[in-house]
């Protein structure tokens, strides 16, 4: 498989982008609440995309050879998307509400935790125990949401 098209090669761009968005976000918080809509919504859809990849585009194909550890990671990895997608949840309200957001620190440290989880456990799993085939069909999907 070609390394510059893999599965943790793309997602760790994702990651990345993301993390910028995040951070281009946090350097705005002092600027017109139009403004901070604006980058959170950025931050917002990017972030909902890549959640939407990983939930949609690569876990369907995943069936761990080992069940109980396979299976303990996809259930920590979507606890985790919960926990993001109900604190994007309450951050668009406060936005929405004309409030500046104030706990981005905080998020900012649970996004690189779970970023660092993905690609030191789950990734580096998938690229192992995928077929090259399976691999093909994620990338592409991957690349058609990107």
């Amino acid at each position: 498989m070609n390394q510059t098209q893999s599965i943790l090669t793309l997602m760790k761009q994702d990651h990345h982008h993301i993390e910028s968005l995040l951070d281009a976000l946090d350097e705005h918080l002092d600027a017109s609440m139009q403004e901070i809509k604006q980058y959170f919504e950025q931050f917002e859809w990017n972030l909902e995309k890549h959640l939407f990849i990983e939930e949609k585009a690569i876990f369907t194909f995943y069936e761990p050879e080992d069940m109980s550890q396979g299976y303990k990671m996809v259930p920590t990895v979507i606890s985790q998307h919960n926990y993001i997608l109900n604190k994007l949840k309450n951050m668009r309200k406060i936005i929405n509400s004309g409030i500046q957001p104030t706990d981005l620190d905080e998020f900012k440290s649970f996004l690189i935790k779970h970023r660092n989880y993905e690609e030191r456990d789950v990734y580096p799993k998938l690229e192992e125990e995928l077929t090259d085939e399976q691999k093909k069909v994620i990338i592409n999907r991957i690349n058609e949401i990107r």
